[in-house]
């Protein structure tokens, strides 16, 4: 059983390379967001991808048409959704041209996770790994059918044993024959 802390105010994440980022609990409305994100930029490259096959032009941009591709970039833009939904704050995050802190904007956020895949990968896993354990813990201890969130006794023998036992049972009785026919 694990027993988790579910946070309600923001809270750090250490990412690694010296970065920690400050973010909002990974709610409902934050996943949702990110996810909506996510759908809008695959859209628009959809779209740009068909207009550039149309015209017969070679496009630039990614084949959706590959499921791979698809795929990767549905995990990339969720990640950055999450952090363009999640992020309030961070530290180790410098500007290109002097050594002061980054502002936090959605546009950095989203240079920092297209930049440095590390950085999003170890967030990613971090801040989603709250509520993946939360999924999982509420899985395991969900209401069962009387409505109860008592776990009831286990009522049937395991098939394993049921069947060690018949099979036990067919060798005696195949012993029990073959001593018969020895005696006549």
């Amino acid at each position: 059983m694990l027993r988790l802390k579910v946070f309600k105010e923001p809270y750090w994440l250490d990412i690694g390379m010296e970065v920690r980022l400050q973010v909002r609990p990974c709610t409902s409305a934050v996943f949702y967001q990110a996810r909506s994100f996510m759908n809008q930029k695959l859209q628009k490259i959809s779209e740009e991808y068909k207009s550039c096959k149309e015209v017969g032009t070679t496009p630039i941009i990614h084949n959706l048409e590959d499921p791979g591709i698809r795929e990767a970039l549905a995990e990339q833009y969720l990640t950055i959704g999450l952090a363009r939904a999640g992020i309030i704050a961070w530290e180790g995050i410098l500007n290109h041209d002097n050594d002061e802190i980054a502002e936090v904007t959605l546009e950095k956020i989203e240079e920092l996770f297209s930049n440095y895949w590390i950085i999003a990968e170890n967030f990613r896993q971090q801040y989603t790994g709250q509520r993946e354990l939360l999924e999982s813990e509420k899985n395991a201890s969900g209401p069962s059918l009387n409505g109860t969130l008592e776990k009831e006794p286990t009522t049937a023998l395991s098939v394993t044993s049921k069947s060690s036992l018949v099979q036990k049972a067919k060798r005696v009785q195949k012993v029990k024959n073959a001593r018969t026919k020895n005696m006549n």
